[in-house]
């Protein structure tokens, strides 16, 4: 009973804090640190059943021999004044022996109910202290999926950043086509006419739309 009052006592003078603080991986610790309230938790709870089933046994003995030791006492004063102090002396030896038992029984009953106030009070203390350690370990993994979760977003974020400068890239290059485009008008206007003109300007928009095409393949935005 005293090394479960010292292993309960150990866990609950620990710094749950200092604890959390110190682990790498807090959730794993306060996880380890239940699994050893709860242990002692079942332990204690035994521990103090049994103390309590033996307390009443020894002040049912106390209170039984107390009892018995009160009436040799009333035997010896009824032959005492009967006039018969032999019997009054053998009543008082009597007495004395039960009240010898019952001093014994008493002072054991004392001790074991310290013990069991003891106990109790220690249990009392542990029961606090796992729920504690419940308490945090939900707000070490509401701050983990917090922090999850913001990852997530900046991550997301990062991606659509991403996606946005394609997005810039491929107009810049739409312009570059469209100037390419344009010259190649002016240069077959200026070359062949006009129905020569027209003719290129069917071929360099063929070339540039395929043109167009590869380069939104390339960058993943066909």
């Amino acid at each position: 009973m005293t090394s479960l009052l010292k292993r309960i006592r150990d866990l609950i003078s620990a710094n749950l804090h200092a604890m959390i603080d110190q682990a790498e991986d807090p959730e794993k610790m306060v996880n380890e640190y239940l699994r050893q309230l709860q242990d002692q938790l079942y332990e204690a709870r035994t521990t103090v059943a049994a103390a309590m089933a033996d307390e009443d046994k020894l002040h049912r003995m106390w209170t039984s021999n107390q009892a018995l030791a009160d009436e040799w006492q009333a035997k010896a004063e009824a032959a005492l004044k009967a006039g018969k102090e032999d019997l009054a002396k053998q009543a008082l030896l009597r007495r004395r022996a039960f009240q010898q038992i019952a001093d014994s029984y008493r002072q054991q009953y004392e001790a074991q109910d310290k013990q069991v106030e003891e106990l109790q009070e220690a249990l009392g203390k542990l029961e606090a202290r796992i729920a504690e350690a419940r308490t945090r370990r939900e707000i070490i993994i509401a701050k983990k999926h917090q922090a999850e979760t913001q990852e997530a977003i900046y991550r997301t974020v990062r991606t659509l950043g991403d996606s946005t400068t394609a997005f810039e890239g491929l107009a810049t290059m739409e312009e570059r086509v469209d100037e390419r485009l344009a010259r190649a008008r002016a240069m077959a206007q200026l070359q062949g006419g006009v129905a020569e003109a027209q003719l290129e300007d069917v071929e360099a928009e063929a070339a540039v739309a395929e043109e167009l095409a590869e380069l939104k393949k390339k960058l993943g935005l066909a």
